[in-house]
């Protein structure tokens, strides 16, 4: 036995320390060899079909692997796809989210939670080379939907399109074949994208938050707004209204708040307000004690610099 060792071992590196058994069967092991690496403690089953080293940390991963494995064509996704794909905002789960075929019994283990659909398109899923089958970034964000509230929801589509994950058409060209009277989550993932503001995608949680906050007062921000200043370089603006010259920074990286992050800031700050813009701030930790208390101050900043604008132009509001 000991030759075979190195070979599946090998194996199952890549595959977070899982192997199949169609694998097992190409290394030339033996159905009575595979009962004494199971009796001896080398391996341990994980699911019909594949095993596991019992030397490495059952994880989620190796869950993954063992799930796509099965022959149903079982597809990581939901929560479980969003966590492979670094996603932000997503709900808790002690179970591996996978989507079945109709019709299909994946297996009856308490941590797998299937959701059947015949309405997973090839081209929605990515074949990883640690035997992962998982949906697409578009496709993840879409089923997503069923999961998260409406501000965490927005969150994660501008999370996946800051990121380069995927493009707004292609999150619209994903949900358009789901889009059916039978699933009104899929409607409400398309009037998520349609109530985005044009302009880039917010980078953080709170920015797409403070940015929807805005919007959904009156005030017509849009989001990654690039300045030049003269004398002090290129900059941008977390969300800003042109039309007034009003910029808005949400300030949540460390470096804000030490003595020179804060400095620098001002200096920033004093080059846009020499250049016509009025930058306001709020930290992200004012917006984490009291959101509509920090929109309130940041709308009523907003009204301020609309009147000295007027003011300003002797324009008629």
């Amino acid at each position: 036995m000991t030759p075979l060792y190195p070979q599946l071992m090998g194996l199952s590196a890549q595959q977070h320390a899982v192997i199949t058994k169609v694998q097992l069967a190409a290394a030339n092991v033996s159905a009575a060899q595979l009962r004494r690496l199971v009796g001896l403690g080398v391996l341990v089953r994980l699911l019909d079909g594949t095993y596991r080293f019992t030397g490495a940390p059952l994880d989620p991963l190796a869950r993954c692997v063992a799930a796509c494995a099965r022959p149903n064509g079982l597809v990581v996704a939901g929560p479980t796809a969003g966590t492979l794909w670094q996603l932000r905002r997503l709900p808790k789960l002690d179970k591996v989210c996978v989507i079945a075929p109709p019709a299909s019994n994946p297996s009856c283990v308490p941590w797998l939670q299937p959701y059947r659909t015949g309405t997973l398109l090839p081209e929605h899923v990515i074949h990883r080379p640690d035997g992962i089958r998982v949906t697409n970034p578009a496709r993840t964000a879409l089923d997503l939907t069923r999961w998260l509230t409406q501000p965490d929801l927005r969150s994660v589509i501008d999370q996946v399109v800051a990121d380069r994950l995927a493009s707004i058409d292609d999150l619209y060209t994903v949900a358009a074949p789901l889009d059916t009277r039978g699933r009104p989550w899929v409607r409400r993932f398309i009037r998520v994208l349609d109530a985005r503001p044009g302009g880039g995608a917010p980078e953080s949680h709170w920015e797409s938050r403070v940015v929807a906050a805005l919007i959904a007062r009156g005030i017509p921000v849009t989001p990654q707004r690039w300045l030049d200043l003269p004398n002090f370089g290129r900059i941008r603006l977390d969300a800003s209204v042109d039309a007034v010259q009003w910029g808005v920074e949400i300030d949540g990286h460390p470096e804000h708040f030490t003595e020179r992050g804060a400095a620098r800031d001002r200096e920033r700050d004093l080059a846009a307000d020499a250049y016509g813009w009025r930058v306001n701030r709020v930290a992200t930790l004012s917006l984490q004690r009291s959101f509509d208390a920090s929109i309130d101050l940041l709308e009523q900043a907003y009204r301020r610099r609309l009147r000295d604008h007027i003011a300003m132009r002797g324009d008629e509001p």
